[in-house]
């Protein structure tokens, strides 16, 4: 039995590595579509501006694209994120709504993930912004079984906390590619579900909006 489990997770975890690597090839085509607007900055770049004329102290981020949701024993290939930002600097607070999906066989399976907490990113005038964030926060997990006709559904809520790394490319004025990397750990209660919580992994590919 031991060896079925470290054979599926093994499974899982090169199942999320072929996602991360899938997600960042697309990132990386993105980008190269994205060089060619380097060539046409002007000479001259205003103070206090990246060379595409991004502001280098933007009052507003707002990101949206897909992530890759990895839970024990399962990896959810398809989902959404969206989050938004108020700049201070180079200090943030940041708030984000998420939701992932998984289908096999008659279980649908939704996972919805909330949160807030600070950001911190460094704005250059080099064309990667690297970034580090905590965010806590709510997990919604909502699975429906269709049996013989009849949809049994169950669902829980759970707090998480959320930190996560990731870099945003500088692909224009006032927008870039941005990816992301995030373990959440999940606070459970032990009588209630065996254990004390568990360890999921995110990856995040999108576009973020850099506003004035």
């Amino acid at each position: 039995m031991a060896e079925v489990e470290t054979a599926d997770s093994l499974h899982s975890a090169t199942d999320m590595l072929n996602y991360a690597m899938h997600l960042s090839a697309i990132a990386a085509l993105v980008i190269t579509v994205a060089t060619p607007a380097y060539a046409q900055t002007p000479a001259a770049t205003p103070a206090g501006a990246h060379p595409t004329g991004t502001s280098l102290d933007p009052k507003w981020d707002l990101s949206f694209g897909y992530q890759v949701v990895h839970v024990p024993d399962q990896t959810r290939p398809f989902g959404l994120n969206v989050d938004g930002a108020a700049n201070f600097g180079a200090a943030s607070l940041v708030g984000e709504v998420g939701w992932s999906l998984d289908t096999s066989d008659d279980v649908t399976s939704h996972l919805f993930n909330i949160g807030v907490g600070p950001r911190w990113t460094g704005r250059t005038e080099a064309r990667v912004w690297p970034f580090a964030q905590v965010l806590a926060g709510l997990v919604h997990a909502r699975v429906s079984l269709d049996t013989a006709g009849a949809d049994v559904t169950d669902s829980s809520t759970k707090f998480s906390l959320q930190p996560g790394v990731g870099a945003v490319f500088v692909a224009g004025d006032g927008w870039g590619v941005v990816t992301q990397v995030d373990y959440r750990r999940v606070f459970l209660d032990e009588d209630e579900d065996g254990e004390s919580g568990e360890n999921d992994f995110r990856v995040f590919v999108g576009v973020r909006l850099i506003l004035d």
